[in-house]
């Protein structure tokens, strides 16, 4: 699989973006042109491996949240994901979102049939 460097751009952009932070503030932060935080954004430029780790730790983000589109186990991160999503839920909204999540889970498995890219 390669990496596909337009979705982490994409990551980057949104968790920026959720964090608060221009791409003025990111750049200072990661001693990089707003320019180029721009273009790595957009997935039209690819950066380095330091300046990976360097945007991910000014996001205080793990790699593996940047990278999910590009590597096969994901399950941490989808686990990350529900935590995060479910953390400032009371009780009542976690059993109804549980409830939901088993029924649309068991509506998945009865109707595989369905799905476009299905192997036969």
């Amino acid at each position: 699989m390669a990496i596909n460097f337009v979705q982490i751009g994409k990551h980057i952009g949104e968790i920026r973006k959720r964090r608060g932070l221009s791409q003025q503030k990111l750049s200072e932060i990661i001693d990089k042109s707003p320019t180029y935080v721009s273009y790595i954004e957009g997935g039209l430029k690819c950066m380095s491996l330091d300046t990976f780790v360097s945007i991910a730790n000014a996001l205080q983000v793990s790699a593996d949240e940047l990278l999910k589109d590009s590597i096969e186990n994901t399950i941490k991160v989808s686990n990350h994901e529900f935590a995060a999503v479910i953390a400032d839920c009371n009780e009542y909204e976690k059993r109804v979102l549980l409830s939901i999540v088993k029924s649309a889970k068991e509506s998945l498995r009865e109707n595989r049939h369905l799905a476009p890219n299905r192997r036969r």
